[in-house]
């Protein structure tokens, strides 16, 4: 009896064959959503290697014959994804120039990783540099475990342990942005790593890309660890500047201003100089707690600084923050900024 992998995230496969129909349930009597050609990449989310595969295409969900998917050749076991606008270039510095600007979501071959610069990435056959800040892993090769055999960074303080148990004997602690050889992430939490030719155990969330400690709080316990009147830290995910806000009141979300004139002027020029309400990622700094969170850019209603070049104030959001506007894209545009934090860490 051959066994339904499903996966913790998404993990890419490509439509082997032409003509391949994409259909809206597992079985040859089903919608067919499109026909897909070969080489279509596709996100599987469900793969039974003797069936149907459930898989994602463009967003879609629907069900396509096993038969017809295969894995890359050379691919590794996690895929690369970037997060929104993230800039291909020709080489590694911000003066190279631009390539092509990457949407969300956009998946990249991987050729050298470096977790805290930049990585040579091939995207549609051209060769090119990314900020590693803006990958993140989005997809494992196995089921609900499975092998990886690339390298993660801890967050500070995590605990290498010979079991995944936190009863299980520590081998040793690890300092921050560690380099550990994964070797299999399991549904239970834990990921199996090599370091320092020891194998053992760490906590899966205490992994990433960039070894950053990000953590993604419900607003239920943020707006009882967030101070009204005191600097926040923030840094755009998208480009990795740094400006500080404070926050005035604490509500369905939290109300915050630039600090200085300076930071105003940062946060305009981030957006390309031009106000609006579009979200975008942020991580914060919190009571010690380095936060994924968004941003809108459109000051409105009251201010409280009165010196620091801004008309009005903005809207920080966490996961499970609330907006009153009736608008269902705007609220869902906030959420999706908070996800983005926290896959880019």
């Amino acid at each position: 009896m051959l066994a339904v992998l499903q996966f913790a995230q998404a993990a890419e496969m490509r439509v082997c064959e032409d003509d391949v129909n994409f259909r809206a349930e597992a079985s040859l009597d089903a919608q067919v959503f499109k026909t897909l050609s070969n080489g279509t990449g596709v996100e599987v989310l469900e793969h039974n290697p003797g069936g149907w595969s459930k898989v994602s295409v463009n967003g879609t969900i629907g069900y396509i014959k096993s038969d017809y998917l295969t894995i890359p050749a050379g691919t590794n076991a996690f895929t690369f994804r970037t997060t929104d606008g993230v800039n291909f270039r020709t080489g590694p510095s911000l003066e190279a120039e631009v390539i092509r600007t990457l949407n969300n979501g956009t998946s990249v071959e991987m050729i050298e990783h470096d977790p805290v610069g930049w990585s040579k990435v091939k995207v549609d056959g051209t060769v090119g540099y990314v900020n590693s800040d803006f990958l993140s892993l989005t997809g494992s090769s196995s089921g609900s475990s499975g092998t990886s055999g690339g390298n993660l960074k801890t967050s500070d303080g995590v605990n290498f342990r010979n079991g995944p148990s936190t009863d299980a004997g520590i081998i040793t602690t690890l300092n921050a942005n560690t380099s550990v050889e994964v070797l299999e992430r399991e549904s239970s939490g834990w990921t199996k790593v090599r370091y320092d030719d020891n194998v053992g155990y760490i906590k899966s969330e205490f992994l990433s890309v960039t070894g950053r400690n990000v953590e993604l709080l419900e607003w239920s316990y943020v707006r009882t660890i967030i101070q009204r009147g005191v600097a926040i830290p923030v840094i755009d995910v998208r480009t990795g500047i740094s400006y500080t806000i404070k926050c005035f009141s604490v509500g369905d979300h939290a109300d915050v201003e630039p600090v200085t004139k300076a930071d105003t002027d940062t946060m305009f020029n981030i957006r390309g100089g031009v106000w609006s309400w579009a979200a975008r990622p942020v991580w914060v700094t919190i009571d010690n707690h380095l936060i994924a969170a968004s941003l809108h850019g459109m000051p409105h209603d009251v201010s409280t600084i009165a010196d620091n070049g801004m008309n009005g104030h903005l809207c920080l959001h966490f996961l499970g923050s609330t907006t009153s506007s009736s608008s269902e894209s705007y609220k869902a545009d906030l959420q999706n900024a908070v996800q983005e934090a926290w896959n880019a860490r």
